[in-house]
Protein backbone atom coordinates (compact mmCIF):
# COMPACT_ATOMS: atom_id res chain seq x y z
CA UNK A 1 0.00 0.00 0.00
CA UNK A 2 1.13 3.88 -1.11
CA UNK A 3 2.59 5.82 1.85
CA UNK A 4 3.06 9.79 2.17
CA UNK A 5 5.75 11.03 4.78
CA UNK A 6 3.43 14.80 4.96
CA UNK A 7 -0.04 15.57 4.08
CA UNK A 8 -0.30 17.22 0.63
CA UNK A 9 -2.97 19.48 -0.82
CA UNK A 10 -4.03 19.39 -4.01
CA UNK A 11 -5.88 22.02 -5.69
CA UNK A 12 -7.91 22.10 -8.98
CA UNK A 13 -8.13 23.86 -12.21
CA UNK A 14 -10.62 26.53 -10.67
CA UNK A 15 -10.64 28.01 -14.47
CA UNK A 16 -11.76 24.95 -15.78
CA UNK A 17 -14.47 24.64 -13.02
CA UNK A 18 -15.39 28.26 -13.41
CA UNK A 19 -15.99 27.60 -17.02
CA UNK A 20 -17.86 24.21 -16.58
CA UNK A 21 -19.86 24.41 -14.07
CA UNK A 22 -20.25 27.58 -12.21
CA UNK A 23 -20.55 29.94 -15.07
CA UNK A 24 -23.22 28.31 -16.65
CA UNK A 25 -25.30 28.38 -12.71
CA UNK A 26 -25.02 32.13 -12.31
CA UNK A 27 -26.03 32.47 -15.97
CA UNK A 28 -29.65 30.95 -15.12
CA UNK A 29 -29.89 33.37 -12.57
CA UNK A 30 -27.89 36.59 -13.40
CA UNK A 31 -29.37 38.16 -16.54
CA UNK A 32 -33.37 37.81 -14.90
CA UNK A 33 -32.19 39.60 -12.07
CA UNK A 34 -30.44 42.15 -13.51
CA UNK A 35 -33.56 43.50 -15.86
CA UNK A 36 -35.42 43.30 -12.82
CA UNK A 37 -33.22 45.53 -11.17
CA UNK A 38 -33.18 48.14 -13.93
CA UNK A 39 -36.97 48.24 -14.31
CA UNK A 40 -37.06 48.59 -10.44
CA UNK A 41 -34.34 51.34 -10.54
CA UNK A 42 -35.87 53.18 -13.65
CA UNK A 43 -39.28 53.36 -12.16
CA UNK A 44 -37.75 54.41 -8.91
CA UNK A 45 -38.09 51.44 -6.86
CA UNK A 46 -34.94 51.29 -4.79
CA UNK A 47 -36.14 49.06 -2.22
CA UNK A 48 -36.82 46.45 -4.64
CA UNK A 49 -33.86 46.81 -7.24
CA UNK A 50 -31.83 46.32 -3.69
CA UNK A 51 -34.10 43.40 -2.82
CA UNK A 52 -33.74 41.50 -6.27
CA UNK A 53 -29.90 42.40 -6.41
CA UNK A 54 -29.31 41.06 -2.54
CA UNK A 55 -30.56 37.55 -3.85
CA UNK A 56 -29.10 37.66 -7.02
CA UNK A 57 -25.73 38.39 -4.95
CA UNK A 58 -26.27 35.83 -2.67
CA UNK A 59 -27.37 32.82 -5.12
CA UNK A 60 -24.14 33.51 -7.23
CA UNK A 61 -22.14 33.13 -3.86
CA UNK A 62 -23.82 29.83 -3.20
CA UNK A 63 -21.84 29.18 -6.08
CA UNK A 64 -18.81 30.84 -6.54
CA UNK A 65 -17.86 30.86 -2.95
CA UNK A 66 -17.35 26.82 -2.55
CA UNK A 67 -15.67 26.33 -6.09
CA UNK A 68 -13.13 28.60 -4.76
CA UNK A 69 -12.91 26.63 -1.26
CA UNK A 70 -12.30 23.18 -3.58
CA UNK A 71 -9.14 20.85 -2.32
CA UNK A 72 -8.47 17.64 -1.53
CA UNK A 73 -6.22 16.68 1.44
CA UNK A 74 -3.57 13.55 0.75
CA UNK A 75 -3.19 12.30 4.23
CA UNK A 76 -1.48 9.23 5.30
CA UNK A 77 -4.58 7.01 6.33
CA UNK A 78 -6.91 8.29 3.44
CA UNK A 79 -8.08 11.75 1.60
CA UNK A 80 -10.10 14.98 3.05
CA UNK A 81 -11.70 16.93 0.40
CA UNK A 82 -13.53 20.36 1.19
CA UNK A 83 -16.46 21.58 -0.92
CA UNK A 84 -16.35 18.66 -3.58
CA UNK A 85 -19.28 16.51 -3.03
CA UNK A 86 -20.80 17.67 -0.39
CA UNK A 87 -20.79 21.18 2.17
CA UNK A 88 -18.11 21.52 4.11
CA UNK A 89 -15.04 18.63 4.23
CA UNK A 90 -15.09 14.75 4.02
CA UNK A 91 -12.72 12.58 5.21
CA UNK A 92 -12.54 8.63 3.41
CA UNK A 93 -10.65 6.12 4.69
CA UNK A 94 -7.92 3.84 2.68
CA UNK A 95 -9.62 1.22 4.01
CA UNK A 96 -13.36 2.52 2.41
CA UNK A 97 -11.79 2.35 -1.12
CA UNK A 98 -11.86 -1.11 -2.61
CA UNK A 99 -10.79 -0.49 -6.17
CA UNK A 100 -10.64 2.51 -8.55
CA UNK A 101 -11.66 2.84 -12.08
CA UNK A 102 -10.57 6.04 -14.63
CA UNK A 103 -13.37 6.09 -17.07
CA UNK A 104 -13.43 8.33 -20.45
CA UNK A 105 -17.45 9.59 -20.49
CA UNK A 106 -18.97 11.32 -23.31
CA UNK A 107 -20.57 14.74 -22.71
CA UNK A 108 -23.86 15.30 -23.01
CA UNK A 109 -23.12 16.62 -27.03
CA UNK A 110 -21.79 13.30 -27.71
CA UNK A 111 -18.40 14.72 -29.26
CA UNK A 112 -16.13 16.11 -26.01
CA UNK A 113 -15.31 14.04 -23.20
CA UNK A 114 -14.29 14.14 -19.56
CA UNK A 115 -12.07 11.50 -17.58
CA UNK A 116 -13.95 10.66 -14.59
CA UNK A 117 -12.24 8.78 -11.29
CA UNK A 118 -14.12 6.67 -9.20
CA UNK A 119 -13.26 4.99 -6.14
CA UNK A 120 -15.74 2.33 -5.42
CA UNK A 121 -16.13 0.73 -2.06
CA UNK A 122 -16.52 -3.32 -1.59
CA UNK A 123 -20.23 -3.27 -2.99
CA UNK A 124 -18.85 -1.24 -6.15
CA UNK A 125 -20.78 2.09 -5.01
CA UNK A 126 -18.77 5.14 -5.83
CA UNK A 127 -17.86 6.57 -2.45
CA UNK A 128 -15.37 9.51 -4.13
CA UNK A 129 -15.12 10.66 -7.58
CA UNK A 130 -13.30 13.09 -9.28
CA UNK A 131 -13.18 14.65 -13.08
CA UNK A 132 -10.95 16.04 -15.51
CA UNK A 133 -13.41 19.07 -15.31
CA UNK A 134 -11.46 20.55 -12.50
CA UNK A 135 -8.28 18.43 -12.01
CA UNK A 136 -5.81 17.21 -13.89
CA UNK A 137 -4.87 13.84 -15.46
CA UNK A 138 -2.23 13.34 -13.11
CA UNK A 139 -4.20 14.54 -9.93
CA UNK A 140 -6.67 11.79 -10.93
CA UNK A 141 -3.87 9.22 -10.79
CA UNK A 142 -2.19 10.65 -7.87
CA UNK A 143 -5.81 10.35 -5.70
CA UNK A 144 -5.52 7.25 -7.01
CA UNK A 145 -2.55 5.29 -6.36
CA UNK A 146 -2.89 7.23 -3.05
CA UNK A 147 -5.51 5.34 -1.74
CA UNK A 148 -3.99 2.20 -2.24
CA UNK A 149 -6.67 0.25 -3.80
CA UNK A 150 -6.21 -1.63 -7.63
CA UNK A 151 -6.96 0.49 -10.20
CA UNK A 152 -8.78 -0.18 -13.86
CA UNK A 153 -8.30 2.41 -16.51
CA UNK A 154 -10.57 2.29 -19.30
CA UNK A 155 -9.65 4.98 -22.00
CA UNK A 156 -12.30 4.00 -24.77
CA UNK A 157 -14.74 6.72 -24.52
CA UNK A 158 -18.17 5.75 -23.52
CA UNK A 159 -21.50 7.34 -23.49
CA UNK A 160 -23.07 8.42 -20.01
CA UNK A 161 -25.76 5.09 -21.16
CA UNK A 162 -23.52 3.02 -20.94
CA UNK A 163 -22.33 3.67 -17.76
CA UNK A 164 -26.05 3.95 -16.28
CA UNK A 165 -26.72 0.33 -18.09
CA UNK A 166 -23.35 -1.47 -16.68
CA UNK A 167 -22.44 0.61 -13.46
CA UNK A 168 -25.54 2.54 -11.92
CA UNK A 169 -24.68 2.78 -8.77
CA UNK A 170 -21.50 4.61 -9.41
CA UNK A 171 -23.15 7.30 -10.82
CA UNK A 172 -25.20 10.32 -9.27
CA UNK A 173 -29.13 10.64 -8.65
CA UNK A 174 -28.92 13.18 -11.41
CA UNK A 175 -26.92 11.17 -13.73
CA UNK A 176 -29.30 8.41 -13.23
CA UNK A 177 -32.52 9.71 -13.59
CA UNK A 178 -31.62 12.45 -16.19
CA UNK A 179 -35.09 13.51 -17.53
CA UNK A 180 -35.72 14.31 -13.97
CA UNK A 181 -32.76 15.94 -13.01
CA UNK A 182 -33.14 18.61 -15.95
CA UNK A 183 -37.07 18.76 -14.91
CA UNK A 184 -36.17 20.16 -11.59
CA UNK A 185 -33.46 22.16 -12.87
CA UNK A 186 -35.54 24.16 -15.49
CA UNK A 187 -38.30 24.06 -13.09
CA UNK A 188 -36.09 26.09 -10.52
CA UNK A 189 -34.62 28.58 -13.26
CA UNK A 190 -38.21 28.88 -14.25
CA UNK A 191 -39.15 29.31 -10.80
CA UNK A 192 -36.78 32.27 -10.25
CA UNK A 193 -37.11 33.69 -12.97
CA UNK A 194 -41.05 34.38 -12.56
CA UNK A 195 -39.88 35.33 -8.91
CA UNK A 196 -38.01 38.04 -10.61
CA UNK A 197 -40.49 39.25 -12.56
CA UNK A 198 -42.96 39.36 -9.99
CA UNK A 199 -40.72 41.62 -7.97
CA UNK A 200 -40.37 43.91 -11.32
CA UNK A 201 -44.00 43.98 -11.98
CA UNK A 202 -44.47 44.64 -8.53
CA UNK A 203 -42.10 47.95 -8.82
CA UNK A 204 -44.15 49.10 -11.79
Amino acid sequence: MTTIAAARTLRPLRHLGWRTTAAGNIALVVPGAAVAVVIAAQDGRPVVAGIVGVVALAVAAVVIVPAMRIRTLLAPDGITTYWTSRIGSFHLPRTDVARSVIRTIYNGDGVSTNRHLFLLDREGRAVYRMSDRWWTDEQLLVVAHHMGATLESQNQPVHLAEVRRTARSQLTWAERHRISAVTILVVGAFGLCLAFAALAVAAL
